[in-house]
């Protein structure tokens, strides 16, 4: 079997769809990193242990609410927060 131009053509094109791919899904994260300081180390913790996202996340709206600590007017009006907002590896 001989390998044509037409062969490397296509090779190369999916070569290229392949890049364009792994390039445009690096740096996607725009989402804050949950932080690691007393205030959220509750929610670490139950999630360490095992607790369910859903569960965790009913405390986030404790501090996070339009009197304590509004959300960015730009947020999404969601409380699904560590969907997004993803807990740092200890």
């Amino acid at each position: 079997m001989r390998v044509t131009k037409r062969d490397f053509l296509a090779i190369g094109a999916l070569a290229l769809l392949v890049a364009l791919l792994l390039v445009t899904g690096i740096g996607r994260e725009k989402a804050k990193m949950v932080p690691v300081d007393d205030r959220h180390r509750p929610f670490y913790e139950a999630m360490a242990k095992g607790a369910s996202r859903i569960e965790t996340e009913k405390g986030c709206t404790t501090c996070h609410n339009p009197q304590a600590h509004p959300l960015p007017e730009k947020h999404p009006p969601k409380e699904q927060c560590l969907i997004c907002h993803k807990l740092r590896r200890l």
